[in-house]
């Protein structure tokens, strides 16, 4: 059974085989994607592509756009942190390349798609098991977008694998780490490009009947020889996510460099791609020396832009545009919840660190205070995420929680407005052990069909009454006082789920059952039975994937 992760990250890419024979995960290099191994980003691939014909098309993946200098000019050919952008509310608009429209999610569809192709041909056999990790925060666009592309075995996208799973990111990174005990408590902060995300998670307990036992500084093959039973389960306690990385940093170290030398965005023309290579070379530098030099010469206005920044002055920057306490809020909001849970800071066993922006030494020092330096793990910080998926797929059994409220819409006959009634609230673990069950009255009279519009609430409410729309956007009054926010998630011509009455219903009836239900893929389905004629008008119908 051959089992392949793929951690399509914002900066890096990371794939990782199940290799049989060592019952142990694997992170395979990519020939002309990956870094090559013996360098400090040993087998990671660059998320980065160019489009050399944008009609056939043509494109170059990896570290090869680096290594033949494709991104010196960093010309509308060349893109970086698209992940970031499908999954963006505000998407940046396509570039027109050869004629050719070319937006995020056309580059991440090419970008992942030759990075599964260069798989098969690395590995030459056929890929039993495919499994892709995805963020826990605002990213529903691109839980669309992967089962758009990638749905029916990913026969759409060119390919066939027998089974495709979507892991949490941050889920994966806890059993990715090589140091699990049994019934602990970790947290993980998942800090890459593009995201913050911050999971505290229950490791899986011991079996004794299986001889599962995790024990700390065991390794990864030694843990994966033991049989693995259903009952071996991680959980997660608490989540909080936020859209912060080392994009901005990139960014932020910019701008600093562009007001040392007295010139803006718009002045520094063609040089502005070299430049902002320069400083995310300074960022990475910085996080094992005390100092970096950035000279980016523009041969257009025959200037040499120059610039030293220090760990300290980086730091200044941070804190300048409050990007510590964004950090610190995160961790606050994740341990909110764990504390509603009757869990405390002092519970925690250990701390693992992932992604590139994790490596900063102030964040570090940051989570050490917090934490205590004992307990921070951070020796693998690209590879646990990937490894950990497939763990998951190797046996241990995963039982989540869903991250937001979910409620359904309906017309309310005494007031004649829209109301929302709160099905599944946050926390909720699945898949459900039983349906949530609801039932609709007809509206007026004669009425031929009940539309089923599921909204996203931000927090736990109970009976909530519109007030006011906005780009599918709701902003809800709960009590008259407290002001909340639903996302209606299947609001639009040709995603609502419709019953149709026959015969018509009557104002004031009770005419439809519905029963809700959420499976082990976090997917909404619903079965409605019409009460009049006791006939199934839809049975375990697919609504929406849920978060």
């Amino acid at each position: 059974m051959k089992k392949i992760a793929v951690d399509f990250g914002t900066t890096n890419t990371v794939v990782a085989v199940w290799r049989e024979a060592l019952n142990a995960p694997e992170t395979v290099g990519l020939p002309g994607l990956s870094v090559p191994f013996g360098d400090s980003a040993d087998g990671l691939t660059p998320s980065v592509l160019y489009v050399s014909d944008g009609i056939k098309p043509e494109v170059v993946v990896g570290h090869s756009v680096f290594a033949r200098g494709l991104d010196i000019q960093q010309d509308a050919r060349f893109f970086s942190s698209f992940k970031r952008g499908v999954a963006a509310s505000n998407r940046p608009l396509a570039r027109v390349i050869d004629g050719e429209d070319w937006d995020e999610a056309r580059t991440s569809t090419i970008f992942l798609s030759t990075i599964l192709r260069t798989i098969l041909e690395v590995e030459g056999d056929e890929i039993d098991e495919l499994v892709l990790t995805v963020p826990i925060q605002s990213f529903e666009r691109y839980l669309q977008w992967l089962r758009a592309e990638f749905d029916q075995g990913g026969r759409q996208a060119g390919f066939s694998f027998k089974q495709i799973r979507v892991v949490d990111e941050s889920t994966a990174a806890a059993l990715g780490y090589e140091v699990r005990t049994p019934g602990d408590l970790v947290l993980v902060l998942d800090f890459g490009g593009g995201t913050l995300d911050v999971s505290l998670v229950r490791m899986p307990l011991d079996d004794e009947e299986s001889g599962f036992v995790l024990e700390a500084g065991r390794s990864s093959v030694e843990v994966s020889r033991a049989r693995l039973e259903t009952s071996a389960e991680a959980r997660v306690v608490a989540k909080a996510g936020r859209v912060l990385g080392g994009d901005d940093i990139d960014h932020w170290l910019l701008d600093d460099i562009l007001v040392r030398n007295s010139i803006t965005r718009k002045q520094v023309g063609g040089a502005y791609g070299r430049l902002k290579q320069a400083a995310e070379a300074a960022k990475i530098r910085l996080s094992d020396h005390e100092s970096a030099e950035i000279s980016v010469f523009d041969p257009a206005s025959n200037r040499t832009f120059q610039a030293t920044v220090t760990r300290s002055q980086m730091e200044a920057i941070l804190d300048q545009h409050e990007f510590f306490t964004m950090v610190q809020k995160t961790i606050d909001k994740a341990m909110r919840g764990a504390r509603a849970r009757g869990i405390f800071a002092e519970d925690i066993s250990a701390v693992l660190l992932v992604g590139g922006t994790s490596r900063i030494p102030s964040v570090r020092r940051l989570v050490r205070t917090h934490f205590g330096a004992e307990r921070v793990m951070e020796h693998k910080p690209f590879e646990a995420v990937a490894h950990g998926a497939l763990s998951l797929a190797a046996g241990f059994g995963l039982d989540d929680f869903l991250y937001h409220s979910y409620g359904i819409r309906h017309l309310s006959a005494l007031s004649g407005r829209h109301e929302w009634e709160e099905l599944i609230p946050a926390g909720t673990r699945y898949p459900l052990p039983e349906p949530a069950r609801i039932v609709l009255t007809a509206s007026r009279d004669g009425q031929e069909a009940l539309e089923l519009v599921i909204g996203e609430v931000e927090d736990s409410t109970n009976g909530i009454t519109e007030v006011m729309f906005g780009d599918h956007a709701i902003l809800m009054v709960d009590g008259g006082i407290e002001r909340k926010r639903v996302i209606a998630l299947n609001d639009e011509e040709g995603a609502r789920t419709v019953a149709y009455l026959d015969p018509p219903g009557k104002a004031g009836e009770d005419r439809v059952e519905v029963e809700f239900n959420v499976d082990k893929n976090r997917m909404l389905r619903v079965s409605v039975i019409d009460l009049a004629t006791k006939r199934q008008l839809l049975r375990s119908v697919p609504v929406v994937e849920l978060r």
